[in-house]
């Protein structure tokens, strides 16, 4: 995976719901204000006011309500319920808490209100003259409710969601057929199975941009968490988002995005599956601004990237789990309105903001964080926030089984990712830079937060996470190659593969198999000679990362469950049952690489650190550097490894009872670097520890070779390339032994052309 396309995966959040911040609302009716409880009380005079208002745009046919309230039969039928969600004020859906903060369009009612409506069913639900019954709402024709767009788009094949199983992102590309440029001043979306859409992101790309891509399952569009109006971004800040709870809404004045002539609609759509089968095929309506905007714009997150290097790791009862982010500005900004988003543990979400002369300014307070009804907040009036004031958010959540809104009973621990029982978590706000001398200084400022948000990522297993998770989704087949880079054979069918490796005496590969559709990984291993192909393990948890006893009779490997990473091994022919060697409890994903052919030690790494862990004992890890990707020698005295202690990752070779030794006096022994350019990985030693291979980045991936001398002093001579491989691999630093032990043949899995859809 390239170094841009992680930066995109973790900068996609940034876009998310973007201009849907700072516009302004449909025009839609106000509730009469009362001061006390009308003395007389019916439905026709004085109830239905409230509920035309405030209720019938979600509760009237067609929509998203799960009922109407547009008769008196509707509301008298629930009459009860109304009391009481109105009391709680969980109905009208609105979660900025009154008064911090002042917003248009606040879909909250009055305490009059509320408290007429419980006296009315107190009093029977009396019904009252119908010919003083109030002129039920105009809503626009075909259920757009901005009126009828300039241009509807429509998913051209619908989308099948599974009933079960992991939550899918799926991207769809609608060619706009614009032969001019537009600018775009609002976008209403309408999906067609609102049960399983759990967000929309929108954005435009050039035309037959993802051409390469879109089908290469076989299924409509193309999967993962794309980089969604961050790649192909030029003058365009995007074209916003929703989700649930969201209501559409055009830009203000000046918020506006260019929509190019023959550009491609992007619409990546999250989808968590409801129980059963649903179809999506989304109507997307798009209207049109007369000319374009002049504001110097840009979104600020806190914590940057929804939370992406915050370390949200939350264990199973944590009632009071808190992340907490600041930011100065460092220009003037004008502020036009704020947003949250977070899954279904966070519980209450605060933004603040600290003057320069020390005064404080309440800028959004969610007391109560419901993930079913997230929205904008647009302030009434937008306000200028001067150089140095520091922005203050503080999210809290609720991991214990006492949240009624934790999905998971009993609770297991949670951390960041992009499904929807993962956690992630941010309050962004939509700002104008008043000052152009100061667009560079924002953008830099930002800049740094986004890298400091993925190293952060990097250290707490995020990123590794997410790498993972994309490298699933790509298709590949085994492939196994001689020294001169011919192909010898091909093994199984195309699909999802990842981290191959050799068998101790070279007849077999094992391999984590992925299942794009349901997100899993299970390892397989392949006997060469006849292709046949063996489960190893074949359950729920995620299993990675294998790797082969010294005799090749078990198979030990990484295994994911509920968030908490493990060492299993098991039989090499699937048999048994498997046994738990380690587990890991920094959070941190972890990789093995190898197994020492001693037996005495299994090497892995987690995060930035390389560790042996003795498989006798008490099995205490010994923590070796800053360090990735060990290999055993084949007599098991030296370890290879991959670090990047010199600025750039290299292949190194290092005394391994020195290198234990000096652990546990904090001492770092002398390595010998065996690589002379970009070294990644992949490393392998030959049986009779003569030869060393690993992977160079130089020009393109390639298996270089170098001679070597295992005996004391360690020697290395000047790596040759042996070949360059045909096409990338992802992750090499993580690949165990790519080469057989006679060093005359090298497996990868490497990707291959897409398969088309079906028409």
């Amino acid at each position: 995976m390239s170094r841009r396309r992680v930066l995109f995966l973790c900068l996609v959040a940034v876009v998310l719901l973007r201009p849907l911040i700072g516009y302004s609302h449909a025009p839609r009716q106000e509730a009469p204000a009362a001061a006390t409880v009308p003395s007389r009380i019916t439905f026709s005079e004085t109830i239905a006011p409230i509920v035309y208002a405030n209720c019938v745009t979600c509760h009237r046919p067609g929509e998203a309500a799960p009922f109407a309230l547009i008769s008196y039969e509707d509301v008298a039928k629930r009459a009860t319920l109304i009391a009481r969600v109105t009391e709680s004020r969980y109905m009208p859906p609105w979660h900025a808490e009154h008064g911090y903060g002042e917003f248009l369009n606040e879909r909250r009612l009055t305490d009059a209100q509320i408290a007429t409506i419980g006296a009315w069913v107190k009093q029977g639900m009396p019904r009252g003259d119908d010919a003083k019954m109030p002129k039920l709402p105009e809503f626009p024709p075909d259920g757009w409710r901005l009126g009828q767009p300039d241009l509807i788009l429509e998913m051209p094949v619908a989308f099948e969601v599974p009933a079960s199983g992991p939550d899918v992102f799926r991207n769809f590309v609608i060619p706009t057929g614009l032969t001019e440029d537009k600018w775009v001043r609002g976008v209403e979306f309408r999906p067609s199975a609102r049960k399983v859409v759990h967000h929309a992101i929108f954005a435009q790309v050039p035309g037959g941009s993802r051409a390469n891509v879109y089908g290469a399952d076989g299924r409509p569009g193309f999967g993962g968490l794309s980089a969604v109006g961050i790649a192909d971004r030029t003058d365009s800040p995007g074209l916003g988002g929703w989700a649930p709870g969201t209501q559409p809404t055009m830009f203000s004045e000046g918020l506006v995005s260019r929509l190019p002539k023959g550009s491609d609609f992007l619409l990546q759509v999250h989808f968590h599956p409801s129980g059963k089968v649903e179809h999506e095929k989304s109507l997307i309506g798009i209207y049109f601004a007369e000319k374009g905007g002049q504001k110097d714009l840009l979104s600020l997150m806190l914590p940057a990237v929804f939370g992406f290097g915050a370390g949200i790791d939350i264990p199973p009862g944590e009632k009071k789990f808190t992340i907490t982010d600041s930011f100065t500005l460092p220009g003037d900004a004008k502020v036009y309105g704020a947003f949250a988003h977070a899954h279904y543990l966070a519980k209450e979400m605060k933004a603040d903001a600290t003057l320069p002369d020390g005064s404080k300014k309440p800028l959004l307070w969610i007391r109560d964080w419901d993930f079913n009804w997230q929205d904008s907040y647009t302030y009434k009036q937008p306000f200028t926030l001067p150089r140095g004031t520091r922005l203050d958010v503080t999210l809290t959540y609720d991991n214990s089984s006492d949240n009624p809104r934790n999905p998971i009973n009993p609770p297991r621990r949670a951390i960041f990712g992009e499904q929807s029982f993962d956690e992630m978590g941010a309050i962004g706000f939509e700002v104008e830079i008043v000052h152009k001398a100061d667009v560079d200084a924002f953008q830099q400022a930002l800049a740094v937060r986004g890298k400091e948000a993925i190293a952060a990522a990097g250290k707490n297993g995020t990123l590794g996470r997410l790498m993972a998770r994309g490298a699933r989704r790509s298709v590949q087949q085994l492939t196994i190659f001689d020294r001169q880079g011919n192909v010898v054979t091909r093994l199984g069918e195309v699909g999802s593969y990842s981290q191959a490796a050799f068998s101790p005496d070279g007849s077999r590969i094992v391999v984590v198999k992925n299942d794009p559709d349901t997100d899993g990984r299970d390892i397989w291993t392949y006997d060469i000679a006849t292709g046949k192909s063996t489960a190893i393990t074949s359950d729920a948890p995620q299993d990675s990362a294998p790797i082969w006893s010294p005799d090749g009779t078990q198979i030990a490997y990484v295994s994911d469950r509920e968030n908490t990473h493990g060492i299993f091994r098991r039989a090499a022919n699937g048999s048994g049952t498997e046994e738990l060697i380690y587990t890991h409890t920094s959070g941190a994903t972890i990789i093995l690489t190898d197994w020492s052919a001693d037996g005495r030690f299994i090497c892995f790494w987690a995060g930035e650190t390389m560790y042996v862990l003795p498989l006798s004992g008490e099995r205490k890890p010994i923590e070796l550097g800053r360090e990735r990707g060990g290999r055993f020698s084949p007599d098991s005295r030296w370890l290879a490894f991959s670090s990047n202690q010199s600025g750039r990752f290299q292949i190194y070779v290092k005394n391994l009872e020195e290198a234990t030794r000096a652990s546990a006096n904090g001492a770092a022994p002398p390595a010998v670097q065996v690589s002379n350019d970009a070294a990644v990985g992949g490393i392998s030693w030959t049986r009779d520890g003569k030869e060393l291979f690993f992977l160079s980045a130089q020009g393109g991936q390639s298996v270089m070779a170098v001679d070597v001398t295992s005996t004391s002093p360690f020697q290395a001579g000047t790596p040759k390339l042996l070949f360059k491989l045909p096409g990338g691999i992802l992750a090499p630093a993580q690949l165990s032994t790519v080469s057989s032990p006679d060093g005359q043949r090298f497996v990868f899995a490497l990707a291959v052309a897409p398969r088309r859809p079906a028409q």
